[in-house]
């Protein structure tokens, strides 16, 4: 049986709200949009978006290359020196 018009609408927006879709939005210069969309292009991704979330992805998977130098913190922030942990943790003595 074929779906109803209401029914091919009503589907997609179930599953955005189970997946707490939510838009994002980024103010780009034509020249960054045209760079984005050659790259994705010479990437062989058919959507943007997928490029960039493969950028992430990719990054996330990296170490951080700025990272707090405490044991187990994990932040992005490295502690100055003489300075605390930005989120309370306590220097381990050697």
């Amino acid at each position: 049986m074929a779906l109803s018009a209401a029914e091919r609408k009503r589907r997609p927006r179930e599953k955005e709200r189970a997946l707490d879709v939510q838009p994002f939005t980024m103010d780009l210069a034509r020249t960054e949009r045209h760079d984005i969309a050659k790259a994705a292009d010479r990437m062989a991704f058919d959507d943007q978006t997928e490029y960039l979330m493969s950028l992430v992805y990719a990054d996330l998977k990296r170490p951080a290359v700025r990272a707090c130098n405490y044991p187990d913190c994990m932040c992005p922030f490295d502690k100055p020196a003489g300075g605390t942990c930005y989120r309370g943790f306590e220097e381990q003595m050697a």
